[in-house]
């Protein structure tokens, strides 16, 4: 029986090529794009479960200590990072705190020498002793229990200790490991699997917490470490956060930061990578947002491949009904009417599944690699992604092959060998309906993209303030002997270049976050006042190198001694002081924090420039030099050039590096690129956007056509008899497009408010963001209407066009 069933099945498929070709590229496509998105969102929310397996399994749940601060009742900052400082007194006092680890992240920029060689590591980062029982990080070589137990050692990823060993076993070997403050010997005592993409913390060397002071691990004043704390089983974190205020009242012994509340946020491990980004987060971040409207996408893609099926299905019932009429008057049942269209379903679907999935394999290969959709071969060797794939498949063979099915068994089968059925009107309405969903969906996914691409480029096409391009921005050298002569020696010379009009050292450049953080206040106002500010180490050449704008004042004067200890403001840091203008800025005088007693004169205004991306608003920033804050240290140099062949300066910049900082790599990078990464992020998004919803409405579109073929070959007589009476082609095409037409606009009326509340939502994530104007709708309309029209007239003018004697041959 089921040999008949599939035999019968496959005739049907064979006899109806167009509309059999139709359903299986749109399930094809469906299924695809759907596996491709639900693998890119299960790898968006899979990070860091390789370091909480074991925790998890033990229903120890580990949460990272973010840091936030309250004045006047109101939060103002809120911090990935947090103190030393924190963990070990909430591990005293808090019960539900089982454990904890840290990893300290500040300056852990370093150059690493082994022998001849010399590389510059993004992350090498003191932790504490226990960070490898805590986490369940793969080890390949040492004990992980102890291997960071004594001070001075220092464990490696398995890619960096081939880097610098090679083939030797990297155990007990030393390197010398250098920053902008001091050169250390570290030897090697283990080895730990590379970290996976997926991972939020990215690291490839780790040294011993016990090479630090035990007052840096208790200290409670820099914020610059991340703190994992684990909680006992099923505390609620809430608890822990209402007990922290009162917690570090205790530990407050500086004024700086006294008469704020200091709080925090317990944010679990598994969340961090898609949380909104903060002030002091070191990983990239991904977007909640965005996976959720891909998940949508990608659910969204499917059903309307579906929604296809049935639809076309259920308009041929007219040419099935006859078949199902004899079937039903020589003895068939309704079970097996019903089998019998689930077959068709299933072997149409299987159909598409072999075609979809080498289109699943071919697109991780064909789109382009910065989307980071990643191989989707993971989609087969995924048990959940399978079982998920496979009910995917189940539901869809159901749905579309049972609606049909029950279409036809409403039908009475005399009525139907009498030559007397018509379409019921509720039919009509369903598909009609379905048609109007589609389109709905379509007008919303139209709308976004073109948001999503005007907010992208607004951002990327906005002046940001500040001068970034023919800039090169090179990585401070480490320690050496006469360091500030060098220093010193090193811009001199880069100067005499050809093509460079200036050279300036800062703490940060443009494109990234200062990062250092005062809390500071007007000269002689109560301690109660004191602010926040971004602290940003300068020279003197730092303003006009980057073209900053004056608003009142002056810049730092080389021939004035006494600007070395004098303060240039942004309008941001102005206003936060409490000053009514530029101008009534300029000679009044500030405190710093760790220097309360000592005055620094305010002698610049500066205009609010973007130091980072249009994503962050403008943030109080004071540009100071002063020698008493050292430990603030320059940590970039700019090379401001005018020459189309920068390679040949970079080339004598590297000449004059190696005969200065011998000890130190060259690294360098062309700052324009640098500040344009921001947005990359970005224009992923608006990419990725684009592609799926041009697929959406594409798979949209083959059902349309499919309808508007079938529509036309339902009416070939009465356009004949039209044709022969004189109605036109255009007439013609008129009236077949017209009822697909109306659906449309139905579509547009229903999708724009939709669109509308959708995209505004995603614009409050935004400090700068255009205004959804009225036009977007009209043009999403318009090409609503015209990609419509382009699907249906194709069909519409080809039966316009037909012979009328063809048609009315059988009359």
């Amino acid at each position: 029986m089921l040999k008949n069933y599939i035999k019968i099945a496959w005739r049907t498929i064979r006899q109806q090529r167009l509309y059999s070709l139709l359903n299986i590229t749109g399930l094809a496509l469906g299924m695809a794009t759907c596996g491709l998105l639900i693998q890119y969102v299960r790898f968006e929310q899979s990070y860091d479960r390789i370091a909480v397996d074991r925790n998890v399994a033990g229903d120890k749940p580990i949460y990272r200590v973010e840091s936030l601060f309250y004045g006047a009742g109101h939060k103002s900052e809120h911090w990935a990072t947090s103190t030393n400082g924190y963990a070990p007194a909430m591990k005293a006092n808090f019960p539900e705190v089982e454990s904890f680890t840290r990893i300290f992240w500040r300056n852990s920029e370093r150059v690493v020498r082994y022998e001849n060689q010399k590389f510059r590591e993004p992350h090498v980062c003191l932790v504490d002793s226990n960070f490898f029982t805590f986490f369940d990080y793969p080890v390949r070589q040492g004990d992980r229990k102890t291997f960071l137990n004594e001070p001075n050692t220092v464990v490696l990823s398995e890619a960096t200790a081939k880097k610098y060993f090679g083939t030797q076993n990297p155990l007990g070997k030393t390197l010398e490991i250098s920053t902008l403050y001091k050169t250390q010997t570290y030897q090697v005592t283990g080895i730990f699997a590379d970290l996976p993409v997926n991972s939020t913390m990215q690291f490839d060397m780790l040294i011993s917490g016990k090479s630090a002071t035990s007052k840096f691990w208790n200290f409670w004043y820099q914020h610059a470490s991340y703190t994992f704390v684990q909680l006992k089983p099923h505390t609620d974190p809430s608890r822990v956060e209402a007990k922290f205020p009162a917690l570090a009242e205790q530990h407050k012994t500086e004024q700086a930061m006294k008469d704020v509340t200091w709080g925090i946020k317990l944010i679990p491990l598994h969340n961090l990578h898609l949380n909104p980004a903060t002030p002091n987060e070191i990983e990239a971040k991904g977007n909640r947002m965005v996976v959720r409207f891909l998940s949508i996408i990608a659910l969204v893609i499917l059903l309307i491949s579906w929604f296809n099926y049935s639809n076309l299905t259920t308009a041929r019932v007219l040419y099935r009904a006859k078949e199902a009429g004899v079937r039903r008057m020589i003895g068939s049942s309704r079970r097996m009417l019903l089998t019998q269209f689930v077959i068709e379903s299933m072997l149409l679907h299987t159909l598409a599944l072999v075609v979809a999935v080498p289109l699943l394999l071919l697109s991780t290969q064909v789109l382009p690699e910065s989307l980071h959709l990643h191989s989707a071969q993971a989609v087969w060797t995924d048990p959940i992604m399978l079982f998920g794939m496979f009910l995917l498949w189940s539901v869809g063979i159901l749905v579309t092959g049972l609606y049909p099915a029950f279409s036809l068994l409403r039908i009475s089968p005399v009525s139907v060998l009498k030559g007397r059925f018509l379409f019921s009107g509720s039919e009509r309405t369903v598909r009609q309906g379905l048609v109007v969903i589609q389109f709905v969906i379509s007008v919303i996914l139209i709308i976004s993209t073109l948001v999503v691409y005007r907010q992208t480029a607004y951002m990327m096409n906005q002046r940001p303030g500040v001068l970034t391009d023919q800039v090169i921005a090179i990585k401070a050298p480490v320690n050496s002997p006469n360091h500030a002569e060098r220093v010193e020696l090193f811009k001199k010379q880069v100067r005499t270049l050809a093509n460079v009009s200036n050279v300036t050292g800062s703490g940060a450049i443009p494109g990234e976050e200062v990062g250092q953080f005062l809390a500071n206040r007007r000269f002689e106002a109560p301690d109660a006042s004191n602010r926040l500010f971004e602290m940003l180490t300068v020279d003197f050449d730092f303003m006009p190198t980057y073209g900053l704008q004056l608003l009142a004042g002056r810049a730092f004067d080389k021939t004035r001694p006494s600007d070395s200890t004098a303060l240039v403001l942004n309008e941001s840091a102005v206003k936060q002081l409490g000053f009514t203008s530029p101008e009534q800025a300029i000679g009044q005088k500030i405190a710093l924090e760790t220097t309360p007693d000592r005055a620094n004169e305010i002698i610049g205004v500066i205009k609010d420039y973007h130091q980072r991306s249009l994503h962050q608003p403008f943030t109080p920033i004071i540009l100071f030099m002063d020698p008493k804050f050292g430990w603030i240290p320059i940590e970039y140099y700019s090379i401001k050039f005018r020459t189309d062949d920068p390679q040949n300066l970079l080339s004598q910049v590297s000449t004059i590096w190696e005969n200065t900082f011998p000890e130190s790599s060259l690294d360098y990078f062309f700052l324009d690129e640098f500040y344009g990464k921001q947005y990359q992020s970005d224009k992923q998004y608006g990419l990725l956007f684009s592609i799926f919803s041009a697929l959406a409405i594409f798979i949209a579109c083959l059902g349309l056509f499919g309808l508007a073929t079938f529509s036309a070959q339902q009416r070939t007589k009465e356009i004949g008899v039209r044709k022969v009476l004189g109605a036109s082609v255009a007439s013609i095409v008129t009236l077949l497009s017209r009822d697909f037409l109306k659906l449309v606009f139905i579509a547009i009326i229903i999708a724009s408010p939709i669109a509308w509340w959708a995209m505004n939502n995603w614009l409050t994530d935004f400090a700068y963001k255009i205004d959804i104007e009225w036009w977007v709708f009209v043009l999403a309309g318009l090409l609503a209407v015209g990609i419509a029209l382009f699907t249906v007239s194709f069909q519409s003018i080809r039966a316009a066009l037909m012979n009328p004697v063809k048609s009315l041959r059988s009359e």
